[in-house]
């Protein structure tokens, strides 16, 4: 019987420490004790709604969210770098003297042909962005 691994699969903290617990047992040198722990493991997992193909989905879903770069403006063309200052500037919570600064760093950018922001300024950007998006990706 196969289910398949659809988007609606998810690893809950509860399923993360019962798996946890149990798929290290799958290494053992004795061949009963490694199949019973395979069994186990999908007596969990079906018990979660989920089988051996949506947890291998939830795997490669994490291994290309891990691999997924963390937002930063060092890596923006000094467009990208401008619209995503002004989006900042009006986001709910930001300070009167940062959107100051934004539009200064915006206006200096205009026309740039390359990203001319020194090291404290994208430290300082990818600070405020994270603060006011809560993540590590452009929105």
């Amino acid at each position: 019987m196969r289910r398949a691994a659809l988007g609606g699969d998810s690893m809950t903290p509860a399923l993360a420490r019962r798996l946890g617990k149990t798929l290290p047992l799958l290494g053992s040198p004795e061949d009963g004790e490694a199949l019973a722990a395979a069994r186990a493991v999908g007596r969990i997992l079906e018990a979660a709604g989920m089988d051996w193909h949506a947890l291998a989905a939830l795997v490669t879903a994490e291994t290309k969210r891990q691999a997924t770069p963390a937002f930063t403006f060092a890596t923006l063309a000094p467009r990208t770098a401008r619209k995503q200052m002004a989006f900042l500037a009006w986001r709910p919570g930001i300070p009167v003297a940062d959107r100051a600064r934004l539009e200064l760093l915006r206006a200096r950018l205009l026309g740039a042909r390359k990203l001319t922001l020194t090291d404290e300024e994208i430290r300082w950007l990818d600070g405020l962005w994270h603060a006011a998006n809560g993540s590590d990706q452009a929105r």
